[in-house]
């Protein structure tokens, strides 16, 4: 059985491109590959013209493995393909002030409870990934600018934990920042394939491996240790419910196990 569910009035404007059906999502060829393995590939493309052109990123996902599957079901207690996951995990964020990509529409091609194909569509986020933000201006920055941004991005991290949410890819490649023309700064993360709602189970260990994560991605050419701590102060804020210093050492020692595993991402 195939559905698609369309935010808003995207179905009328798919519907002028002479998008309509879901092989005419699927299989649309006119765009650019971002990345893409056996299970899943990430796709830029672009509609209409003039004003009523508009910039989309589509994922598409074949055939899951069951872990995947039953991560889905985990996560919102339904069976759902991994295009409709992506796009109740973006909602979910949306729905708690937290800053993502905006869902379009999403897909799902399903055989009973079991997953063929599902694609999920977004449009393409205003402002700038904060890594390339290091790697092109970060030297034009300001320190109080530095500052400023890191500050946001410590209250945001908090703000996604007492929203209940679990993000174990929050690096610094994750995070796009938005800034308009009086230096006010909105704040996104994407990449939530992997993203949990409802953390109640030894919520200390699960978000200190999050800021283990993004702490790994903290590269320190851009980030030395004022910075990272301005970071783990702006997240506390007024107070967590566990000894900052076991809190801290164990956020250390996520980024340092990370750190022996894997090699650092350059940007």
């Amino acid at each position: 059985m195939r559905n698609i569910q369309f935010a808003g009035k995207w179905r009328e404007f798919f519907s002028q491109q002479g998008v309509v059906e879901y092989e005419d999502f699927f299989e649309f060829d006119q765009e650019q590959v971002v990345n893409q393995n056996t299970k899943r590939m990430v796709a830029y493309f672009t509609l209409g013209r003039g004003e009523n052109r508009r910039e989309f990123f589509i994922k598409r996902f074949k055939k899951p493995h069951f872990k995947d599957t039953w991560f889905a079901f985990r996560n919102f207690r339904t069976i759902c393909s991994q295009g409709r996951l992506e796009w109740l995990s973006a909602r979910t964020l949306l729905d708690n002030g937290i800053g993502t990509y905006i869902p379009v529409c999403y897909g799902s091609d399903m055989k009973g409870p079991f997953e063929e194909s599902s694609f999920f569509i977004t449009e393409k986020l205003a402002g700038q990934c904060l890594a390339d933000i290091c790697n092109q201006r970060w030297e034009q920055l300001q320190q109080n600018e530095k500052e400023m941004l890191i500050t946001h991005i410590g209250r945001l991290a908090r703000r996604i934990h007492d929203a209940g949410i679990s993000m174990p890819d929050l690096y610094v490649w994750h995070i796009f920042v938005d800034t308009d023309s009086a230096g006010n700064q909105k704040l996104s993360v994407i990449d939530l394939h992997r993203m949990k709602v409802g953390a109640k189970l030894n919520r200390q260990l699960e978000f200190a491996r999050n800021l283990g994560a993004f702490d790994f991605s903290m590269r320190s050419e851009y980030f030395d240790d004022h910075l990272r701590e301005i970071f783990f102060q702006s997240y506390v804020g007024d107070g967590i419910e566990w000894d900052q210093q076991q809190f801290r050492t164990k956020i250390n020692a996520r980024s340092a196990v990370l750190a022996s595993r894997r090699r650092r991402v350059k940007y």
